[in-house]
């Protein structure tokens, strides 16, 4: 399989949103949109941003289609964005002389190549590091610790001796047929045990599946089940016909990425660095994970506490 991930994409594409200094305008188009937000924190410690290739403008790389709880529209007002990452551009913004962060909408199977192709200053997606990435991309300091979570029907009897406090391995699905999305870091864990059988999924979600019985279970980023399953988060719902088996899986974590070949990304890595440094240390990303119900014990590991 291929080690660059492509995942994010759990619902069909409907649409596109540009918001700008204050203007909105709904679009037929669902990639290639632009949103901007003013960063606004009053007395907010400048940082420099020398790095950005837009003087003034934090350019960040993403895909809002169906990106709960990264980046996506507003439930309740589908003209704003929202999610735990666009309040971390703000913040970032914020740090940095308290400029614009503007968020380009491309489609998350293209943000590897609009980075390679310098269309932005950087991704912010629920990145990770690769090894196909690690050859023509430079990567920021952890912002989030995360793992594999697994999922399967409530009232499934076969895994009725587990809940979301029970230590698994991926053992558990031996035999049993898992879902998840087309190029997931969970899809390279799945398919390398031969014993479970692996559906792959692109421009949908799996747990309507799992739901209907035409899969076993499903395994995807500890996020996305907060959001879809648990229904932690602004406008989320809980699916009361699933539930969380065991502890997640596979810890890893989420970074900014950057365009190795781009010389500025020589100057703007160190600012988001220090930028993901202050958020740190300041309490606003521990803020941003619990308003998400994204908050647990793993943050201590990249040193937010």
């Amino acid at each position: 399989m291929n080690s660059d991930i492509n995942r994010r994409k759990f619902l069909k594409q409907t649409g596109g949103l540009v918001v700008a200094g204050g203007a909105v305008e709904l679009l037929l188009a669902a990639c290639g949109n632009v949103t901007t937000t003013p960063a606004s924190t009053p007395g907010a410690t400048s940082i420099g941003s020398a790095g950005l290739m837009k003087p003034g403008t934090l350019q960040w790389g993403a895909d809002y289609v169906s990106g709960a709880p990264y980046v996506f529209q507003d439930p309740s007002n589908p003209n704003n964005l929202v999610g735990f990452e666009v309040e971390i551009a703000v913040a970032m913004a914020a740090l940095m002389g308290n400029i614009q962060q503007k968020m380009i909408e491309t489609c998350y199977g293209e943000l590897d190549q609009a980075l390679a192709a310098n269309k932005f200053d950087m991704v912010m997606n629920g990145w990770e590091i690769t090894a196909d990435r690690q050859k023509t991309q430079l990567f920021s300091d952890p912002y989030y610790r995360y793992g594999q979570q697994i999922v399967v029907r409530a009232d499934d009897t076969r895994f009725a001796q587990y809940d979301a406090n029970s230590t698994v391995t991926l053992s558990v699905l031996e035999g049993y047929k898992v879902g998840t999305g087309d190029g997931y870091k969970a899809a390279t864990y799945l398919q390398a045990d031969s014993k479970i059988t692996t559906k792959l999924y692109t421009g949908d979600e799996p747990f309507d599946d799992v739901v209907q019985k035409k899969i076993d279970a499903a395994m995807v980023d500890v996020p996305i089940v907060s959001y879809y399953v648990s229904g932690a988060g602004p406008g989320a719902t809980a699916n009361p016909a699933l539930k969380l088996l065991g502890k997640p899986l596979y810890p890893d974590i989420y970074i900014v990425g950057f365009n190795k070949s781009n010389p500025d990304a020589a100057k703007l890595l160190p600012e988001i660095n220090a930028a993901i440094a202050k958020l740190k240390q300041n309490g606003t990303l521990k803020q941003i994970y619990q308003k998400w119900s994204l908050w647990n014990d793993q943050q201590a590991a990249i040193g937010i506490s």
